[in-house]
């Protein structure tokens, strides 16, 4: 029977993240990933905008940048597309239907978002405090937090509290009188959450999303998969053990201690902590078992919203793919998300779990290969997809815009299927909702919300901690940090 000094659960970047952190703290690492490849869910990411400065410190990961010039194309049934160049963070517009009173609120629009996202950004980093704690390390982190809100300025501050908690449409509609715009930056609030256009909370998770990726369009500036490359090997210059193809069953503990994990295969490996890096709902009501928790933390863990709703599709053509009304071989994402009631539409039938005759579309092109991220397309409890469906969907929209359409491969990945592969409760890409009583120090939920958790030597790193989804590694480093402080 083997003994390490720390298991993690689940091979994703975050465990991957806090695996080499640990072992470069002279700890005796097991990693234990369900299937023959690391990485997770990044498997399905098109976007990784930055690597935080944290983790290519810490870890010294430098995956290499793609040097393309980054373009959003916003679609538009009548061939108006909306055409945005980004250089190094600054936005231009190359095409558009928008008149030029439009185009500059737009730009302001994105720079005062920038204001308040860099604000909220200060607070990603670290470990959440504790708000009733009484520690003098949590009362400074909240003073901290408040003077960084209250150095915004007077107006701004203002500001900041006064969109916070609105939706995305009411601002756009009382800025903008251009659909394809107000549509593009409803699409960026909106996806890979719960929320529609007009949910209270909309800016905010807007807001949230820009401060993880360091910009409220989330492009392709780095390789996910030399990322993902990169953390693996620096897991195995630090002699971290990772085993493939192999699923843990059941999180052992006796007197409400950890003692280590137990395999599908009935094996066994020893440690006095755990990190999962399953997300939270998986964690305490499957590998760890409800029967040693507490009615109330129950209760909590099976109210963490995190029904999924983004489905992955991709298309194989026989030709490259040329786009009407785009330069062809533009470099950058593609959103077809035309107006505000186009999207609300299309989240109305997510909210009784149905899925819309018209979802929505962000998607890349790779020569003859398109890679979309379907919404809204929820996560079936009691019920299976009609995948076929689905597809012929996305394919009689994109017939809007590429004329020849000799597609030789089809796949959709649905949040059903990725539970199923990942272990992720409801596929959610974040693991759980990011709003706001799910954010900060309140996510997960009370009592679960330092990376720590109600068993001794048991701990959490996956999305569904601070600071939520993203490919940053930053909930794996904080709870690796968490560990060590603990150990000593």
């Amino acid at each position: 029977m083997k003994k390490f000094d720390i298991i993690i659960i689940g091979g994703g970047h975050n465990g991957l993240v806090a695996a080499s952190y640990l072992s470069k703290k002279n700890k005796k690492v097991l990693v234990i990933e369900k299937n023959e490849n690391v990485g997770g869910l990044a498997e399905y990411a098109n976007n990784l905008n930055c690597i935080s400065p944290i983790i290519t410190k810490e870890l010294n990961i430098n995956a290499a940048n793609t040097n393309n010039t980054n373009h959003i194309i916003s679609l538009e049934d009548h061939q108006n597309h909306t055409v945005l160049e980004d250089n190094n963070g600054k936005l231009s517009f190359i095409k558009t239907n928008a008149d030029e009173h439009d185009q500059k609120n737009f730009l302001s629009i994105i720079n005062n978002y920038k204001i308040f996202s860099k604000t909220l950004g200060s607070f990603m980093f670290k470990k959440p405090p504790r708000v009733k704690s009484g520690n003098k390390a949590d009362i400074l982190q909240l003073i901290s937090m408040g003077w960084k809100v209250r150095k915004l300025g007077k107006k701004n501050m203002r500001e900041l509290l006064r969109v916070i908690g609105l939706n995305i449409a009411d601002d756009l509609e009382d800025n903008l009188s251009n659909n394809n715009l107000m549509g593009l930056l409803s699409h960026e609030a909106v996806l890979g959450t719960n929320l529609g256009p007009r949910s209270p909370g909309s800016i905010l998770t807007l807001l949230y999303k820009q401060a993880i990726n360091n910009n409220v369009f989330n492009f392709k500036n780095i390789e996910v998969a030399d990322y993902i490359n990169q953390l693996e090997e620096s897991c195995n210059k630090n002699s971290v053990e990772i085993i493939k193809s192999t699923e843990v069953k059941k999180i052992l503990t006796q007197d409400n201690s950890v003692t280590g994990v137990q395999l599908n295969n009935e094996e066994i490996f020893e440690s006095t902590c755990v990190i999962s890096n399953s997300d939270p709902k998986t964690t305490y009501l499957n590998l760890l078992g409800a029967e040693i928790l507490d009615t109330d933390f129950i209760r909590r863990t099976k109210n963490f919203r995190s029904k999924g709703n983004v489905a992955k599709l991709e298309l194989v053509f026989e030709n490259d793919i040329n786009i009407n009304g785009v330069a062809n071989n533009m470099y950058g994402k593609f959103i077809y998300a035309p107006n505000i009631k186009y999207i609300e539409h299309a989240f109305n039938a997510n909210k009784y779990n149905k899925y819309s005759e018209n979802p929505c579309l962000e998607f890349y092109v790779n020569k003859n290969i398109l890679s979309a991220n379907v919404y809204y397309v929820p996560y079936l409890a009691n019920s299976n997809h009609q995948e076929n469906e689905i597809i012929k969907k996305c394919i009689s929209i994109l017939s809007k815009f590429i004329t020849d359409m000799k597609i030789s491969k089809e796949k959709l990945i649905t949040p059903n299927a990725m539970e199923v592969k990942y272990n992720v409760a409801g596929g959610h890409w974040h693991h759980g909702d990011l709003e706001i009583d799910q954010l900060l120090m309140m996510r997960p939920f009370y009592g679960s919300a330092q990376y720590s958790t109600p068993i001794n030597g048991l701990y959490l790193c996956s999305a569904g901690t601070h600071p939520g989804g993203g490919l940053t590694g930053i909930n794996g480093i904080n709870a690796a940090k968490k560990v060590i402080g603990d150990l000593k």
